[in-house]
Order: C-alpha cells, then sequence, then structure tokens
C-alpha cells in the first residue's frame, strides 16, 4: 500500500473494499506506520445459523508471523479462540497472539461492526488485494495462499493449501 499521512481519516474515508458478503475499511495501512501496525473496520454480515445440524463455519486458522486483535463495536459474534468458543458483544476485545487457533461466525440476524488491528502491519493489504468487488475476481483461494505465504498461516478448511 502507498505510505500516506493518515492522523487523521474522516469517515466514510479509508481504503474501502469487500470481501463476499462482509465489508470495511483500511483506516491505517501497514505502510502508513513503517510496518509497526495496521487498522481497519470490518463489517461481517449476518449468517444465522441453518436449520441443518452441521456446525457454524468458524474458518478455524492460525498466523505465525502477525498478532491479530477484535473490538466489537455492534452486534454480536461466535469467536473461535483455541478449543473455546466465546460470545462476544458491544465493547467485547479479543487478542489474538502469534500461532493462536481462532476464527468467527456471525449467527445473529445483524450485522456485526468490528475494528481489527494486524501487528505487524501488511495483513491488510489482502483484503485489499483480493476484494471480491473488483472486476475480474480474484483467484478463489487467492486470498488463503498469499496469506499461507506471506503470514506463515495454516487454515483448517484448506489443508490443501501450504506454505512454501
Amino acid at each position: 500500500m502507498m505510505k500516506n499521512d493518515r492522523r487523521h481519516v474522516p469517515a466514510g474515508s479509508g481504503i474501502p473494499f469487500e470481501d463476499g458478503d462482509d465489508r470495511g475499511r483500511v483506516l491505517v495501512s501497514g505502510g502508513d506506520t513503517g510496518g509497526r501496525y495496521s487498522l481497519m473496520e470490518y463489517v461481517v454480515a449476518a449468517r444465522p445459523a441453518s436449520d441443518s445440524d452441521a456446525p457454524p463455519a468458524y474458518g478455524p486458522h492460525r498466523h505465525d508471523d502477525i498478532e491479530e486483535t477484535f473490538l466489537v463495536r455492534s452486534g454480536r459474534l461466535s469467536f473461535l479462540l483455541d478449543q473455546a468458543v466465546i460470545e462476544i458483544g458491544p465493547g467485547d476485545f479479543v487478542r489474538v497472539p502469534p500461532g493462536v487457533r481462532h476464527g468467527f461466525a456471525n449467527l445473529s440476524e445483524g450485522a456485526v461492526e468490528l475494528l481489527v488491528s494486524f501487528h505487524p502491519g501488511g495483513f491488510e493489504e489482502l483484503f485489499v488485494r483480493h476484494r471480491s468487488d473488483q472486476s475480474p475476481p480474484p483467484a478463489p483461494l487467492g486470498f488463503v495462499e498469499e496469506e499461507v505465504r506471506r503470514f506463515n498461516s495454516a487454515f483448517e478448511d484448506h489443508p490443501e493449501v501450504r506454505g512454501g
């Protein structure tokens, strides 16, 4: 990302992206902070539990090279942290150190608004580069493949994607 002077980011500005049904905007990129951290708003669309017996799709994964934090601004989220599932809501904060298994599912009837940070920065670039609102659309596993390669991540839902 380009280095900008993002000491003030007015409402509605930043770098917008869509991630399937979810959307967000990068408020401060790793390029803005010399790689120290990045911060983005992320809105997780409602995905109420179905009537089937299938477990919620948390998308369990881990990043060995970054720490991630989540602050819930509105809504309720079911959050997988290690082996435990916790319910988090407005004002709740979750810190995910490097190497910790995590994921989340919005099983509610409404969107969940989050502030998400990455330490060090750079991970936010993937949301912009692989955004689903571009033409042509990105490769189906492009985000996951780049994440595994650049941030030493692993995805339980995609064991075929390995770092190189």
